[in-house]
């Protein structure tokens, strides 16, 4: 009891000295953005200290299970190409499993829920990772990599920094855009951690897991980052590279056109490795073998591989070193490409948790190599190196599996610090980000959220909708009990100057409102107002939110209500009033964020002068929309296509393409002829709409 005293007093004492000053209230409040948030930048930094912590420990423990099960010392790769046969084939079988029954039956024992992944736990559960899930799942995962599993360290080592920024932020109560950038902070220190890349993991924490680059959330990101990388130097006597890189040289501008093939190359491959991924979860899914049963049978395969190449075990940091050093001829480059894409993808798919990170950099740069050598072998004058191809190629796969260009360039561009190569490298990582992203629309990170709401093709309206109605609601309200008399109910008015007054119970459940308007009425129609009691005046359908609630559905709430701020109920059951929430308020984080989202409301131009243009609020799940008409209503009149009896939609225009390239806007009648390659301005319900879009 005295000790768990003095841990909630420290606590308590901890945040008041973090997260607020003298009489301004707490740094988190919304509001008060117009200084620097000390108190984020104190946490990130802790986060960056945490995440070197991590990846020293998880390195540590992933090189000694390793050394365990191979029975000698070194690293992973090497232990299996000294092992002998029957180790080769059957341990990674055996690891598989173990890591397979991990993941099943730690949940299980630990009676945790499940886990989710860290882009959903940003997007949809608003920063909040469990640490018991995540600590099962870097243990399934340490378990393969020591036996030889093909995927990366880095995974764990994400998982758990970010595990411990989100439980550091939940611990410190704040609200949730902290949370999530903390989070975030535990994602890009984790990364910056296992490959000394402060500012390309900064970069990919924004571009990727909060998909903004405002520089409040810069910050914290550099601040975790830089702190990772220097608690990093500290244990290791200084800076320790990633890969050996050479000093690459572009020999000739001509080679643009070269590398250009590489970009193109590092879009198709990524979207192939996406589809690998992808057909590997239906397929074990199909198998219904449970998941220790699906890695085990991986296992087995990649035995047999490592019979003839057990270079391909673990994420390929040696194998990627190789190549930038030209260790490998082509063939065998190619062949371990190969092997290393269908790998990775059948584990992964199969249900393993690891990093595709670093083997994706390893693909990528194997198919540079190639390029590279094709290059050399077509123009031997020009002294290409594939080596530099390889490096161009890691950036240009990275850039494909990802959709994060920027992320990629810098990333390349920290492990190699090659000025001379930037031109290519951004040719390249553009060319196969636009490329992967017009062939797969989903990256490797998104592809999980596509069926679960997330507004991941607007970044404002992500960070909108992550947004909850407890970071900016008011706890001050006004309220009635509903048998007080008419005259008291007027003086609340007069006293708060709101629009409208909330009637509660004796225990704050929430029982409707009063507005202004049918005050108003009452005073002037009925002569007698002595016996009207606040019960009689209020509106019990009266729009109501919950602090969970996201502000993008609490502003259409707020337009099918025709209101200024609506009341805040504790929950749908109890309906205890808890506190207020306003458009004044939404539209302050509006402005911040910048959000686009689309509204019940359309603008009508007309002419000139004042009343030019005005504003119209459409129905519920309706709106206005273009729809092209093809051959299946090519010929027919508006009235015989019928289409408001069909699809319940208004033609409102048309718009017709002339010989010369011109526009003809046409006013639509029943006789009016539709032809093949019109455009219809239509009105009506969104499912109408689509119905008749596939037509």
């Amino acid at each position: 009891m005295v000790l768990s005293g003095l841990r909630d007093r420290a606590r308590a004492l901890l945040r008041r000295r973090i997260w607020s000053r003298r009489g301004a209230g707490p740094w988190f409040r919304p509001e008060s953005r117009t200084g620097p948030q000390v108190g984020l930048l104190v946490a990130a930094g802790a986060v960056g200290v945490l995440a070197a912590l991590v990846e020293e420990l998880l390195l540590s423990m992933s090189g000694t299970l390793g050394e365990l099960f191979w029975g000698g010392e070194g690293a992973v790769p090497g232990l299996i190409a000294r092992a002998p046969t029957a180790m080769r084939l059957l341990l990674p079988a055996a690891g598989g499993v173990v890591a397979g029954l991990v993941l099943v039956y730690g949940i299980r024992v630990t009676r945790a829920a499940s886990g989710w992944g860290l882009l959903e736990a940003v997007v949809l559960r608003d920063g909040v990772l469990k640490f018991r899930p995540a600590l099962i799942r870097s243990l399934s995962s340490l378990l393969t990599i020591a036996t030889g599993g093909p995927v990366g360290r880095e995974g764990p080592i994400v998982l758990m920094a970010s595990t411990l920024a989100s439980k550091m932020g939940q611990w410190l109560h704040m609200p949730t855009r902290h949370l999530r950038v903390l989070t975030a902070a535990g994602v890009a220190s984790g990364m910056a951690a296992a490959y000394n890349a402060p500012v390309a993991s900064s970069l990919f924490a924004m571009e990727i897991i909060l998909g903004t680059f405002a520089m409040d959330v810069f910050a914290p990101l550099v601040c975790a980052s830089v702190a990772a990388i220097m608690v990093n130097q500290m244990l290791h006597g200084g800076s320790q590279s990633v890969f050996s890189v050479p000093d690459f040289q572009l020999v000739s501008s001509w080679e643009l056109g070269a590398y250009l093939l590489v970009g193109i190359g590092g879009g198709l491959l990524s979207v192939f490795f996406l589809n690998s991924l992808r057909l590997a979860a239906r397929f074990f899914q199909r198998l219904r073998l449970g998941r220790p049963l699906s890695m085990g049978l991986v296992g087995l395969l990649l035995g047999v591989v490592f019979l003839y190449y057990p270079q391909i075990s673990g994420g390929g940091r040696g194998l990627t070193n190789s190549l930038l050093n030209a260790d490998y001829a082509w063939r065998l480059a190619g062949i371990l490409l190969i092997l290393k894409l269908l790998m990775s993808g059948l584990t992964v798919g199969a249900g393993a948790v690891g990093g595709l990170f670093t083997p994706s950099l390893f693909i990528g740069g194997a198919m540079g190599f190639g390029v590279g050598t094709l290059v050399h072998h077509v123009a031997p004058a020009a002294g290409a190196d594939p080596a530099a191809y390889a490096l161009v190629g890691m950036g240009a796969m990275l850039a494909g599996t990802t959709h994060a260009p920027i992320m990629a360039i810098m990333m390349i561009f920290e492990l190699s610090l090659n000025y001379s190569l930037l031109l290519p490298l951004m040719l390249a990582c553009a060319t196969a980000s636009l490329l992967a992203h017009t062939l797969s629309p989903d990256s490797i990170y998104t592809e999980a959220l596509k069926h679960k709401g997330a507004y991941l093709d607007n970044p404002e309206a992500k960070v909108m909708t992550s947004l909850k109605v407890r970071d900016i609601m008011r706890r001050e309200f006004q309220s009635v009990a509903p048998h007080t008399p008419l005259p008291q109910v007027l003086d609340r008015f007069l006293e708060g100057r709101r629009n409208h007054l909330y009637v509660v119970d004796d225990d704050r459940r929430f029982l409707g409102a009063i507005s202004l308007h049918d005050l108003k009425e009452a005073l002037q129609e009925r002569e007698e107002i002595s016996f009207i009691i606040a019960h009689d005046l209020m509106r019990p359908t009266f729009e109501v939110t919950t602090p969970g609630e996201d502000l993008a559905r609490v502003m259409e709430r707020l337009w099918a209500q025709d209101c200024e701020r609506i009341p805040v109920v504790a929950d749908g059951e109890s309906r205890r009033l808890v506190g207020t929430v306003s458009k004044r308020d939404i539209l302050g984080v509006y402005s911040l964020e910048v959000m686009q989202r689309r509204t019940l409301v359309t603008k009508f131009r007309g002419g000139e002068g004042p009343d030019a243009s005005a504003y119209v609020e459409l129905p519920q799940d309706h709106h206005v929309d273009g729809v092209r008409v093809g051959e299946a209503l090519a010929g027919s009149t508006l009235a015989e296509s019928r289409l408001r009896e069909k699809f319940g939609v208004t033609v409102l225009m048309i718009r017709r393409r002339l010989a010369d390239g011109g526009e003809n806007r046409l006013a639509p009648t029943p006789a009016t002829r539709l032809e093949a390659g019109d455009g219809l301005v239509v009105f009506g319900p969104r499912e109408g709409i689509s119905r008749l879009k596939a037509l």
